[in-house]
């Protein structure tokens, strides 16, 4: 499972999103994909090794709705497998 976080200010750099989920949740982030879109609301997909359903709903709980540089951020958990 993965977090999927949209509306990310667009000047934020990867190291920003980390330190900004760490600030938050105090999670390490193990993996991040930046989906950019068309630039209008940019957003990442982020993988935690090891979270559990739980340990994600919390998170999003933490994130979702909050303001970052004027930016509402939605989040949401993402539960598909990578395995083809």
């Amino acid at each position: 499972m993965k977090l999927w976080i949209s509306n990310l200010p667009p000047n934020k750099s990867d190291e920003d999103v980390r330190a900004f989920v760490r600030k938050y949740t105090q999670v390490e982030i193990d993996a991040m994909t930046r989906i950019d879109g068309d630039g209008s609301r940019p957003g990442v997909l982020i993988d935690i090794d090891g979270a559990t359903q739980l340990m994600l709903l919390a998170m999003q709980q933490r994130l979702h709705q909050l303001y970052w540089d004027q930016h509402e951020l939605a989040v949401h958990i993402m539960s598909f497998s990578d395995q083809g």
